[in-house]
C-alpha cells in the first residue's frame, strides 16, 4: 500500500507545484505526519523534492526531474493520453483520473499533436455518473439492487436484479444484469433507472465470463431487428451513408437510390432519425413500420395544427 502511495505521490507532485501537506493528506487519505514521512522517503531514494514555506508554500519536485518512457514513441504517448482524457468526458472514475495523472507525469506535452478527440457532446448528465458510482459499488460487492425503470415506450416497472457490469454504447451508459426471478440476463439504460436501492442480499451465482454473457444477450437482442427498405434521392447518399455506414446503397435510377437498414424495431432513435429527413426519405417496407412513422408524424403535427391553420 505504501509503495503504491509513494508512486502516486511522485506522479502527483510532478504535475503540481507547492502542494501543502494537508492537501496531500486529504488526497491520499492519510495523516499529515504520514505525508511528511513519505516526503522523507522520496528524498532517501533520490527524488529531488523541496519545500517552500509561507502561505503559498508546499512541496514540489524539481522541474528538471521527469520520468520518461523509452519504449513508446512520442506520438504514441500523446495519442494514449488524449484518448484517456477524452474518455474522461463520458466517464467519471477516480481510477481513470489517477491514470491520466500518471500519463501527464510520464509524457511531456507536445505542440505537434495532429489528432484530437472530444466526446463531451456525448457526456450524460451528472445524475448518470452518480448512478454509475452506486452501480459499480453494488457490482463489486455482489449485491442485488432494486429500482424503478421507465422503458422507451414510457411503461414503468420495478425490478430487483443482480448488477453485473456497466458499459458505454450508442452514446449512452447501460447496465447489464441478471434477473433471478426469470433466470434471464437483461440490459437497462442507466439514464432511465430511478431510485436505486442496494439490497442486503449477496449473490453467490457464478456467471462465468461476463463478456461472453453480454455478447450472448446482445446477439439475442439483435435477433429482434427488422429490415427497413428506404428510398431517397442520390443527393442524400452522403447523409444516409454517414448515419448507416454498414448498409449498402443501391442505385436504382438516376433519381432514386435505395437502402436496406437493419435496426431494432423497438428503438425510437431510428424513427426519429428517419423522420428528420422529412420528405427526402420514403419508407417502402415493411408496411407496419411505415404506418407507425405516419402515425407518429400525424401526432406530432397535431401539436401545431392550430398555429398552422392561421
Amino acid at each position: 500500500m505504501k509503495t503504491d502511495r509513494i508512486l502516486e505521490l511522485i506522479l502527483y507532485l510532478q504535475n503540481h507545484d507547492n502542494v501543502p501537506a494537508s492537501l496531500l493528506a486529504s488526497r491520499f487519505h492519510v495523516s499529515v505526519r504520514t505525508i511528511q514521512r513519505d516526503i522523507i522517503s522520496l528524498s532517501e531514494i533520490g527524488i529531488p523534492v523541496y519545500s517552500l514555506n509561507g502561505k503559498q508554500g508546499g512541496y514540489s519536485i524539481l522541474p528538471t526531474y521527469k520520468v520518461r518512457n523509452s519504449t513508446i514513441r512520442e506520438e504514441e504517448q500523446q495519442m494514449i493520453l488524449k484518448a484517456l482524457e477524452s474518455l474522461s468526458t463520458t466517464y467519471t472514475n477516480d481510477t481513470l483520473k489517477n491514470l491520466i495523472e500518471k500519463y501527464n507525469a510520464l509524457f511531456a506535452a507536445t505542440e505537434d499533436q495532429k489528432v484530437f478527440w472530444d466526446f463531451g457532446v456525448t457526456k450524460e448528465d451528472a445524475s448518470v455518473q452518480k448512478k454509475n458510482e452506486v452501480l459499480e459499488k453494488a457490482i463489486g460487492d455482489h449485491r442485488f439492487i432494486h429500482f424503478n425503470y421507465r422503458n422507451s415506450r414510457g411503461d414503468q416497472a420495478e425490478y430487483t436484479v443482480e448488477p453485473l457490469a456497466i458499459h458505454y454504447k450508442w452514446y449512452a451508459w447501460y447496465l447489464f444484469t441478471y434477473c433471478e426471478d426469470k433466470s434471464i440476463y437483461k440490459t437497462f439504460k442507466v439514464a432511465r433507472i430511478q431510485n436505486i436501492m442496494i439490497e442486503n442480499c449477496i449473490s453467490h451465482k457464478d456467471h462465468g465470463d461476463i463478456r461472453i454473457r453480454m455478447k450472448e444477450s446482445e446477439n439475442a437482442y439483435y435477433k429482434t431487428c427488422i429490415t427497413i427498405e428506404v428510398s431517397f434521392a442520390p443527393s442524400e447518399c452522403t447523409m444516409m451513408q454517414e448515419y448507416f455506414p454498414d448498409c449498402k446503397v443501391q442505385y436504382i435510377t438516376d433519381w432514386e437510390c435505395r437502402m436496406q437498414i437493419h435496426v431494432p424495431a423497438k428503438e425510437r432513435l431510428w424513427k426519429a432519425l428517419l423522420l428528420s429527413f422529412g420528405n427526402k426519405v420514403t419508407i417502402l417496407s415493411p408496411e407496419s413500420y411505415k404506418e407507425e412513422l405516419v402515425q407518429t408524424a400525424k401526432e406530432f403535427y397535431t401539436n401545431y395544427d392550430n398555429q398552422l391553420s392561421h
